[in-house]
């Protein structure tokens, strides 16, 4: 019996053995059976995962802590644990004060080295920061090798004007430990860079200052250099290996010595700490985590990557649109190897794509890992928000219903009206059913310090607009946008970026969580705080609230109904950017259908001036509704369609294609690409059920502004209501759908709703 029809054969045993009524215990006790089956048929597996955040103050040089190193960990371990077979005494974890450099490498002489046989299965993983050190030897021409940083591993007294020795773990080491481990199946992912320390807004770049950021003001000759006793471990390691420094110079120039390495960003970019929603993390942790959840069968390291790197790139023009921060993941494999077309972490994966997993089970109760979440639509994955079971053959066994999260873990009870002989137990993977967006959810502001005695009457004007607008201290955790006035140093980094258009220094203006200005949003110099807020910013602000909670319908991953959109320009018909649900997906995307190649989603650019279009395709059975709306670079909602004067036209027929502004559907406008550059997106929902009130709505606003018929509505007096309406609509539509409803909660059903995503740079002509 082949390795994936006896982890068949045992997932349908335990239904049928749960049909016939076994106890919880016996549950359990089966899972562990059934995982203890698996590992016997798979490669024997150890990691070692280290996570600082601690980083507060070493010796007399204080540099910015991490939040999300020691989270990143968990991530990790659950992944392996769940999709990659790892038991959890094979994985030992390092946190804060316990990862010294002692520490990190006494664990990997004991836990890695001295353990693995060939054919063993080994992963590496560091959160932290990284710098960079002077290397004598100059294996590089920059002269440098990069290092991670332990938990005890001070600056030098004087630094930067002084040089001297630091207790970091250098690339070098890493090499010759990677070497050293007996077997060729080996994964380092590191989520740390060496561009210099930084801090940019609330996020916070994985870097220390290192011998890059010396100041060589006195000696041009000082250095930063790895410690005598790191030096001396290197060569100890070397005579183990039977390499002198000629032939480790050499070895080492041609990249890792066997295996994969995953590293978060190129060299001199960023590697960033930041949090989604109420969870701390590094973005690549996150994604690459994410990207293998969603997964089914086994993916290649290449195709890993790939995805991974274009999804840092959205989710950073998405996030942070103004932050000019650059992190593109990349990996390195052995020269000559096809390590990049083998299996992520030389092993196989469960074949199920998944969004939780479950971790314990007590009676009704259940607790999950939410590991395959998009970070944009976290906040939905509170109270009230339900997963499916399904089994090895992808039927559905049953639901549970989340009552609470924290970050990633949530806790739930199991619906038992859905349930049909589903083995419930730690290790079952679930697929999301219906998210549940908070009607209190709000966009959180931060009062920034720039502000001085002005920082109350801010406050006060918030408050005044929107209940949902919720005024917070800048360094609060999960800030949407920071409130602040320009300061003459921001002007003169916008200079040395040759900017034209620059803001008044003084003036009252929002910025990202990256601290850069959002456009459009500047004032005057001389202007009253509560004046700026209350007149100037209202509209805007309620937009951002409106885009904040539309994006949390976003569920490509998820929906299981067959949509397709894709944006081209009118001139030459050419596909620039599409987005598919992927579970839902019954037909090839638009731009296969025609035999184009898609563009990756770094090509999404395009320029001032140039005429577009936009296509949505139902390959459902039954007619759909779509409504396309647009966020402006600076922060507008607009509705795209349907229009004033069309609100009744008919909804896309099954396996039919619209574009959009559609002739045949009285559209009278162009889209043509202008304004400010910087970062648009197009959301496009598709429905079952008609937008009833968000129609209603449409029409009143459409009247008070004596909107042309088939053209756009600008929503900047009602967006935050016209949003409001539209998830109203969509819950709606959930109901009698099967879904338990929970009060103060707009439900989406993953069966009655796709919401699609396609996000575009517009560049200069």
């Amino acid at each position: 019996m082949s390795f994936i029809k006896r982890r068949q054969f045992l997932q349908f045993a335990s239904s049928a053995l749960a049909t016939l009524g076994i106890s919880q215990l016996e549950i359990e006790q089966q899972a562990i059976r059934y995982a203890q089956v698996l590992a016997q048929n798979t490669p024997r597996k150890r990691a070692l995962l280290v996570g600082i955040n601690d980083y507060l103050k070493v010796g007399n040089f204080q540099w910015y802590p991490l939040e999300g190193a020691v989270n990143d960990t968990q991530i990790q371990k659950e992944l392996l644990i769940n999709l990659f077979g790892f038991q959890p005494e094979d994985i030992r974890i390092l946190h804060d004060q316990e990862a010294t450099r002692a520490n990190i490498l006494q664990a990997f002489e004991d836990h890695l080295i001295n353990w693995a046989q060939p054919g063993d299965v080994v992963i590496f993983h560091f959160s932290g920061h990284g710098s960079q050190v002077a290397d004598l030897d100059k294996v590089f021409d920059d002269g440098r090798v990069s290092t991670i940083v332990p938990i005890d591993s001070p600056l030098p007294p004087g630094y930067p004007n002084k040089g001297g020795e630091v207790d970091d773990i250098t690339g070098h080491t890493l090499w010759l430990l990677m070497q050293k481990i007996n077997t060729e199946n080996i994964t380092f992912v590191l989520d740390s860079c060496y561009s210099g320390g930084a801090r940019k807004g609330i996020l916070t770049v994985r870097s220390r200052p290192g011998d890059q950021e010396l100041l060589r003001i006195t000696d041009s000759k000082i250095q930063l250099l790895a410690s005598k006793q790191e030096q001396e471990y290197q060569k100890q390691l070397m005579s183990r290996l039977n390499l002198s420094n000629p032939d480790f110079a050499k070895l080492r120039q041609q990249g890792v010595p066997k295996g994969v390495m995953l590293a978060a960003a190129r060299r001199n970019e960023a590697a960033i700490d930041t949090s989604f929603a109420d969870t701390p993390c590094g973005i690549f942790t996150y994604i690459l985590s994410r990207y293998l959840w969603q997964q089914t069968g086994v993916n290649s390291v290449n195709q890993l990557m790939v995805s991974t790197a274009n999804t840092t790139d959205r989710i950073l023009k998405e996030y942070f649109p103004t932050s000019s921060l650059v992190q593109r993941p990349e990996f390195n494999v052995k020269q000559g190897s096809n390590n990049d077309k083998q299996a992520v972490y030389f092993t196989t994966r469960k074949n199920i794509s998944a969004d939780a997993v479950v971790t314990k089970v007590q009676g009704n109760q259940i607790d999950l890992f939410l590991g395959g979440i998009d970070p944009r639509s976290l906040k939905a994955f509170g109270r009230g928000a339900i997963f499916t079971v399904f089994n090895s053959q992808g039927k559905e066994q049953g639901q549970v219903q989340i009552e609470s999260r924290q970050q990633l873990k949530a806790q739930g009870k199991l619906i038992p009206a859905t349930t049909r002989g589903a083995t419930i137990a730690p290790g079952t993977l679930l697929q999301e059913r219906s998210r549940a967006i908070p009607s209190n959810l709000t966009l959180r502001i931060g009062l920034d310090p720039s502000l001085g005695q002005d920082i109350e009457l801010a406050r006060q004007a918030l408050r005044t607009i929107n209940k949902r607008i919720e005024p917070v201290s800048a360094n609060q955790p999960d800030v949407n946008y920071i409130l602040g006035r320009v300061t003459q140093e921001y002007v003169q980094q916008l200079q040395k970026l040759n900017v034209k258009k620059l803001p008044e220094v003084g003036s009252i203006a929002l910025f990202s969580p990256a601290a850069d200005l959002i456009p459009g949003s500047d004032g005057s110099a001389g202007e009253p705080v509560a004046d700026g807020v209350s007149n100037r910013l209202k509209a805007k602000l309620k937009s951002l609230l409106a885009a904040s909670l539309v994006k949390l319908t976003l569920n490509t991953t998820s929906s299981k109904l067959s949509v397709a959109a894709a944006m081209e320009t009118v001139d030459g018909n050419a596909i620039q950017a599409e987005a598919f649900t992927v579970r839902g997906a019954t037909v090839a995307p638009v731009s296969r259908s025609r035999g184009q190649t898609t563009r990756s989603s770094n090509a999404q650019r395009i320029t001032v001036g140039t005429l577009v279009r936009f296509l949505v395709q139902n390959n459902e059975p039954r007619a759909l509704y779509i409504s396309v709306l647009l966020i402006s670079v600076d922060g507008e909602l607009l509705v795209l369609s349907p229009l004033p004067g069309n609100e009744d036209a008919p909804p896309i027929p099954a396996g039919q294609q619209i574009q959009v502004p559609d002739p045949d559907r009285g559209e009278l406008y162009q889209f043509r690409i202008a304004g400010e550059p910087g970062v648009a997106e197009v959301l496009v929902i598709a429905s079952t059920t008609p937008f009833k009130k968000a129609i209603e709505l449409l029409r009143a606003l459409a009247a008070e502004s004596d909107s042309q018929r088939g053209t756009p509505v600008n929503l900047d007096q009602k967006p935050d209501e016209a949003i409001v309406s539209l998830l109203n609509d969509l819950d709606e539509g959930t109901r009698g759908a099967g879904i338990t409803q929970v009060d103060g909660t707009s439900q989406i059903d993953t069966q009655q709703m796709a919401a699609l995503s396609i996000t575009f740079e517009i560049l200069p002509s």
